[in-house]
């Protein structure tokens, strides 16, 4: 049953695929070209709070991206003690109801960074891993299917000492990884342009943060063709939006019309392939 359901994905997929051919370099019309740029960017998150209640510190945290399928994801930075503003690097792994940091010797350290950033499917390895010098685990509060909240937990380890970590907020530790797509638009008679395509076509919302969504969802976008028209200029920008499960991943494209100074006037959204299969 299993490979039946992997064939009527993989079928999906395919369809989504190859039905609009993506074309991200059009050629130039009167020497203007356009193209869609993806980026990312991981925006550090600073948190205080104190160990034992007496003990002030700041952690400053970099939440790299959890890879579609996987549970966790890998996430750096230091802290410090608020009275000797010496910073000690940290690393671990996280997902939206969990943070686990280690600190090791800078030589492990080291090590340690580099494996796991070139091999993220080991990050399960730092579990157990008892050759920290120091371990802060904290424990988002979460919802019971009665109703009911438990609360956050955090602790600091070294060694044999066990100390409580103050409650800090943890609910939008996986909203620091952003996604950008930009139609960037450069002209020999104008300085090049650049629109934040999420936000002009109502789709920030969906995909601006996907990172640890469950859903997987995958937007590509690239652009078909560009025309010059009586208002300025028209973009044939082809997409398409793969989901985990076959259904709800779709394709089209968007129609969009620039003025003379490459502003968005309207855009006008097409739908031309749509997977509604159950699995």
């Amino acid at each position: 049953m299993a490979s039946y359901y992997q064939f009527l994905y993989l079928w999906c997929f395919c369809c989504l695929s190859f039905t609009l051919p993506a074309h991200s370099s059009p050629k130039p019309i009167n020497n203007i070209h356009a193209s869609v740029n993806y980026s990312q960017t991981i925006q550090p998150l600073t948190i205080n709070t104190h160990i034992d209640n007496n003990y002030p510190i700041q952690l400053q945290l970099r939440f790299n991206v959890i890879n579609c399928y996987d549970d966790i994801g890998l996430v750096t930075g230091w802290y410090q003690y608020d009275k000797y503003k010496v910073r000690m690097p940290l690393l671990g792994i996280y997902n939206h109801q969990f943070i686990t940091l280690y600190r090791f010797d800078a030589v492990q350290h080291q090590r340690l960074l580099t494996q796991l950033q070139d091999h993220p499917s080991q990050l399960t390895t730092l579990e157990n891993n008892s050759s920290f010098i120091e371990k802060f685990e904290f424990i988002n509060r979460w919802q019971q299917p009665n109703g009911a909240w438990l609360p956050f937990s955090g602790k600091w380890t070294s060694g044999t000492k066990m100390l409580s970590v103050n409650p800090f907020n943890m609910d939008n530790i996986t909203n620091q990884a952003q996604n950008h797509y930009d139609l960037v638009i450069t002209s020999s008679r104008h300085p090049p342009t650049s629109l934040d395509l999420l936000t002009q076509l109502g789709l920030a919302s969906e995909f601006r943060i996907t990172n640890s969504n469950i859903a997987c969802p995958e937007l590509s976008l690239a652009v078909a063709s560009i025309n010059k028209n009586t208002q300025g200029w028209k973009i044939k920008l082809n997409y398409s939006v793969g989901l985990r499960r076959c259904a709800g991943s779709h394709a089209g494209y968007y129609d969009l019309q620039l003025d003379q100074q490459f502003k968005m006037i309207s855009n006008q959204h097409v739908l031309v392939e749509q997977c509604s299969m159950r699995q």
